[in-house]
């Protein structure tokens, strides 16, 4: 699917029109937002070319702040990162010395969800004309407005070449998903906030007679591994504040939810617990990281100054709450790393786990009389999740010098990845395993409403561990686990995971030749090594 080279825009043709009854419940904000599209006179949405004039104009006036560009997109759009520091920097590096806290905004991961990315230029504002007072004397703020610029300027929810790139921070498969973990990677922020939209009628409409009613859909990094203290961390830090200043501005709210497109599948879901959305990946990476949807999509350009304002009010919230546990934020995220790395070779490893089903009441809008309805509704619950497949953690992977694009794939998120520099025979005492393939066959990537779009075919495996003796070449691939993108490099390499480098080709899934059982080429090591094997892994770095 090809987004349309064009300006941004919508058809208001086909937005949803809603009655007097439910369009009279959301009143706009008596306030002034300052950015592109509330301009005299505009009537659509922020053109790329009108974000990149307004970019300028506030780099002009600020002495705080810097612009990146973090590439093109695969039609050629700028896709603009917005670095605010005290004093101003432009490098991840120059940012670590500063001793504060970072948090970073993403907008427009989907192209048809624009008020995030609004609100987002929208604050930039705020924070280039010094409305902000002296917050960034306490705290670090990162903007990326627009991580989908050709789908904006097609007003489609995918990439140019139909991707979703909020289904691509694990695999890296595209120019926008790369653009954003060199941001993780420069970087490393704390805290991250990623803002999308959501439907409004549609599908509910059809299942339940109703629309969406809330004004923000909140959820919090929700996928295996991650320390304990990180989700209590989210929880009484940041999400109970932002839930306060929602309720102080009147504006309506609940755990993020949506369902499948199927009519007959009334079941409502969480946010996927799977290792691959910005939001959960981000929590990988050691970010208090939090995902909020506005009511949107579907209804043109209906109550955008409430939805800019609504998004506009978590930012605040997220930013302030950062900036006032400043000190307790950067010695939380030095203690998930360390507790991470601390792991390797020892305890259980989540490789596959499910939302826990139960049941919940919806507050909607009957789409017919603008009335309120509560609809009790089958429930999958990200807040628990079960393990469906768990192993013991290794201490490290290998993998052959053949698998050079799996190995630059995790270097590109981030992950420490060594060569070996000579040959080496580990003996069974070493701990060394293989995956024997037990099946493999083909399927289609899913998510928690169907199939996950464009580019999701995958290989379903499932394997079984081998102790043996391991010959390793000079060449081969180290992955160590006693560093904090643990979790990420483990998400990307068991196999059974659809997210994985196995699922999605970047590592081949051979097929058995009647000769015998077919296996990974992956390996992974229970033990750490013996001193002088890591002295001849570590000499040479990617």
């Amino acid at each position: 699917m090809q987004c349309r080279p064009a300006s941004a825009q919508y058809d208001p043709a086909k937005a949803l029109v809603e009655i007097d009854a439910i369009a009279s419940q959301y009143p706009d904000p008596e306030v002034t937002i300052d950015s592109p599209a509330f301009a005299a006179g505009k009537t659509g949405f922020t053109s790329q070319q009108e974000m990149l004039v307004y970019i300028r104009g506030l780099a002009a006036q600020s002495p705080s702040m810097r612009v990146r560009q973090l590439g093109p997109s695969q039609q050629g759009r700028a896709i603009p990162l917005l670095v605010f520091a005290e004093p101003a920097v432009s490098s991840g590096a120059e940012l670590s010395k500063n001793g504060k806290p970072t948090v970073l905004l993403i907008g427009a991961q989907h192209g048809n969800e624009p008020a995030g990315g609004e609100a987002a230029l929208a604050f930039a504002g705020m924070l280039a004309n010094g409305k902000l007072d002296d917050i960034l004397e306490r705290v670090n703020i990162l903007i990326v407005p627009r991580a989908n610029p050709d789908g904006s300027a097609a007003f489609l929810r995918g990439l140019a070449d139909g991707q979703d790139v909020n289904r691509d921070h694990l695999t890296l498969a595209t120019p926008e998903g790369q653009a954003l973990a060199h941001v993780f990677n420069d970087y490393q922020p704390e805290v991250v906030l990623d803002s999308h939209e959501f439907s409004v009628g549609g599908r509910w409409v059809e299942k339940f007679g109703a629309l969406q009613k809330y004004d923000g859909l909140v959820q919090l990094a929700t996928v295996a591994n991650l320390p304990q203290a990180q989700a209590a961390a989210a929880e009484t830090l940041f999400r109970q504040p932002l839930l306060q200043a929602f309720d102080r501005r009147a504006l309506s709210h609940s755990w993020y939810y949506t369902t499948s497109w199927n009519k007959d599948d009334r079941t409502v879901a969480m946010g996927g617990v799977g290792p691959d959305t910005g939001r959960n990946i981000a929590g990988l990476r050691n970010a208090i990281s939090f995902l909020l949807e506005t009511r949107g999509v579907g209804i043109g350009k209906a109550h955008f100054k409430r939805r800019v304002y609504t998004h506009l009010t978590a930012i605040e919230s997220v930013v302030n709450a950062t900036a006032g546990n400043a000190s307790q934020v950067l010695a939380l995220n030095r203690q998930f790393r360390r507790e991470v790395a601390a792991k390797a070779g020892r305890g259980v490893l989540n490789v596959i786990g499910a939302a826990t089903p139960g049941r919940h009441t919806l507050a909607m809008l009957d789409a017919r009389s603008g009335q309120a309805r509560a609809i009790e509704v089958d429930w999958m619950s990200a807040l628990e999740i079960q393990p469906k497949l768990q192993r013991p953690r290794p201490f490290a992977y290998l993998l052959p010098a053949s698998e050079t694009r799996a190995a630059e794939r995790l270097q590109a998120l981030g992950v420490n990845v060594y060569q070996v520099t000579a040959k080496l025979q580990l003996g069974l005492e070493q701990g060394a395993q293989s995956y024997r393939l037990t099946s493999r066959t083909q399927g289609r990537k899913q998510d928690v409403t169907g199939s996950a779009g464009a580019a999701s075919d995958v290989v379903r495996v499932t394997t079984e561990l081998e102790a043996l003796p391991l010959a390793i070449a000079a060449g081969w691939y180290y992955v160590p686990l006693d560093q904090p993108l643990a979790n990420l490099a483990a998400a990307a390499l068991e196999p059974e995971s659809q997210s994985s480098y196995v699922s999605n080709g970047l590592l081949p899934a051979p097929t058995a030749d009647g000769d015998g059982p077919a296996y990974l080429p992956l390996y992974r090591l229970a033990k750490r090594p013996q001193l002088a094997v890591e002295a001849l892994v570590a000499a040479r770095g990617l």
